[in-house]
């Protein structure tokens, strides 16, 4: 089931409309869907040639190009080289439009690897006659953005046109379990994220602890060995990047604290993290406003990866035993409420931006996160979940409560008390709960200009 992309596709429509030579650059994690997208994208075009590039030798690939070229009546023919194979294609395209698409690109260059400098004098030379829209795409985000995009590859400066292709956020995951109801919704958005591909294994209208058991919590599910898999595709040394991941995992979110806990060196540790913000797995965080060199921490983004390293190297004997459904049933009680908290505060920051794109919020972010700091009256450190910073310094606070029970009157008046720590004009003052709310914390909030009260029913 295809659903989401809605402005990724209308972007390459538009620029395949022109009927002028394009080059379009679609990158983005493994398992985010961007063949799909190409291929809806590709949908009743007349020309259109989809090479995926192979991890394997030159003339391995050449024979796949060549036959995607000519097509199936031209068996066992090939061109004599890339080169000459994509000449071909410039050249056709000077009287037809032609698309080419040329996935996963950077196994093409790993076997090739003049085929960038070739598509650098192909384009130079034909660009202004030729009617091809061209899409490079791949998953290793590391060579994508500086083999292709970056200032030092041959094709620097030659695309037309780049999509970076994001997991969905939860309006589309929504989408993807249109049988769950919001509360699974954002339970499973918390635990597998938002790749489309990991999103499939579910099933919307079974529990959320059904689908831990049956989904991750067993040896022969794809998503149970999803991150080991993925390292192992885009990592040298998995066992040092698993070290760093671990660590934060269980805490360790500085980067001195990953360093003593793993035993690394800090040089090294900033390397492995800097290579774990670029796959998308980690990400590092400050507060919003009034950060210091000292709040810097580091956290998994990838909520499949928070789920994996939270609990399945602490459960891996019991569920090898076929236990699965014990540990599921264990962590559905016990640590679930807890666990899908920090999701739950992304998914309150995803509700908000999106009333800035639908023009029910009129401003204009300049940045958005979190919060948190030292109390100077109390000596103590206090937190906001939601803090939104405006292009002209004010600011939009919220506080996010994934717990049963009603919020009351306390929690709002918390999170106006710690507004004021901000020394920022406060816009608007937001609360999300899932358990609704109290009476009480109602007439408050209809009492103080500015504030919105946000259920579940509201937030989806």
């Amino acid at each position: 089931m295809f659903v989401g992309r809605r402005k990724e596709l209308e972007s390459l429509e538009t620029a395949y409309q022109k009927g002028s030579f394009q080059f379009a650059v679609v990158y983005g994690r493994r398992r985010v869907g961007k063949t799909s997208l190409l291929r809806v994208f590709t949908q009743g075009k007349p020309h259109v040639i989809f090479f995926t590039g192979q991890q394997t030798v030159a003339s391995e690939n050449l024979a796949l190009l060549s036959r995607e070229i000519l097509g199936d009546s031209a068996a066992g023919a090939a061109f004599p080289s890339i080169q000459v194979a994509l000449e071909s294609v410039f050249e056709h395209a000077k009287t037809e439009q032609i698309v080419l698409i040329i996935d996963e690109y950077p196994y093409l260059a790993e076997s090739d690897p003049g085929v960038s400098s070739c598509l650098q004098t192909l384009i130079d030379r034909h660009k202004d006659t030729s009617k091809l829209f061209l899409v490079l795409c791949g998953s290793s985000m590391s060579f994508m953005e500086h083999q292709v995009l970056g200032h030092q590859s041959p094709l620097y400066g030659r695309r037309t046109m780049q999509l970076r292709i994001d997991p969905f956020t939860i309006f589309d995951v929504a989408l993807m379990l249109p049988d769950a109801p919001i509360e699974r919704v954002i339970e499973l958005y918390s635990v597998v994220g938002g790749m489309p591909l990991y999103l499939s294994q579910l099933d919307g209208a079974r529990s959320t602890q059904w689908n831990l058991e049956h989904a991750l919590l067993r040896q022969d599910a794809f998503l149970y060995a999803e991150p080991q898999n993925y390292l192992l595709q885009e990592v040298r040394s998995p066992a040092i990047y698993n070290a760093v991941i671990t660590a934060i995992a269980n805490g360790y979110v500085r980067s001195k604290e990953i360093a003593d806990v793993t035993h690394l060196a800090t040089p090294q540790v900033a390397r492995l993290l800097d290579a774990l913000i670029e796959l998308r797995i980690v990400e590092r965080v400050t507060p919003v406003v009034k950060a210091t060199k000292r709040q810097v921490i580091y956290r998994i983004c990838d909520n499949l990866f928070r789920f994996w390293y939270r609990f399945v190297p602490q459960y891996a004997g019991t569920i090898e035993e076929g236990l699965g459904a014990a540990v599921a049933a264990r962590i559905a009680k016990h640590d679930l409420s807890t666990f899908v908290g920090p999701a739950f505060e992304e998914v309150c920051r995803q509700w908000l931006m999106r009333q800035v794109v639908e023009s029910e919020l009129d401003v204009l972010p300049k940045a958005i996160g979190s919060w948190w700091g030292t109390n100077p009256n109390t000596r103590r450190q206090e937190e906001i979940d939601v803090v939104l910073e405006d292009a002209d310094g004010e600011l939009i606070v919220g506080e996010c409560k994934w717990r049963n029970e009603p919020a009351d009157v306390d929690v709002l008046e918390t999170l106006m008390r710690r507004g004021t720590l901000l020394g920022r004009p406060i816009q608007r003052y937001y609360l999300f709960s899932k358990g609704g709310f109290t009476e009480a914390c109602r007439e408050k909030a209809a009492q103080v200009n500015d504030t919105r009260l946000i259920d579940l029913e509201q937030l989806l």
